[in-house]
């Protein structure tokens, strides 16, 4: 074998060598960027439930003021509604479709339904109790109607 034809060889086992060792690589950040999508997902979906939590406790307090809310709220209450969950979840880094999303989400898990979110059911599964405790009650429609 020529001198040429052995550079050329090692020249390819070199580069044989360099391609795996970054292909091993790449593949550990790539799971390590996975487990971090995860743990991101799941702290997302925690802070949008204790949002909605918020949001569930400052309407509470607008009802509370309006006796006989059940039915619908005056001009002014529903305002002040409107007002109070927006606070609320704001101060959580929501917007009202994330309250909407989570709301939704709470509802069809309660009754036993799918949601497709894996770490919003944990986070509803580990603030159950919570969420039982936050419900509207008869306002329920109230909130549905006030965007």
């Amino acid at each position: 074998m020529s001198r040429e034809s052995r550079l050329i060889v090692i020249l390819v086992v070199i580069a044989a060598v360099g391609v795996t060792g970054l292909t091993v690589v790449a593949n550990q950040y790539r799971k390590a960027l996975a487990k971090a999508e995860i743990e991101d997902a799941s702290s997302r979906a925690a802070r949008l439930v204790d949002g909605y939590l918020a949001a569930r406790e400052a309407v509470k307090a607008v009802v509370a003021r309006y006796p006989g809310a059940a039915g619908g709220l005056p001009a002014d209450a529903a305002d002040a509604y409107r007002s109070a969950r927006f606070d609320a979840f704001s101060a959580h880094g929501m917007t009202y479709e994330d309250y909407a999303v989570v709301r939704k989400a709470w509802r069809t898990y309660r009754v036993g339904g799918p949601v497709n979110d894996a770490a919003l059911v944990a986070a509803l599964e580990a603030r159950r109790v919570a969420l039982d405790a936050a419900s509207l009650g008869p306002v329920e429609a109230v909130d549905d109607a006030i965007k």
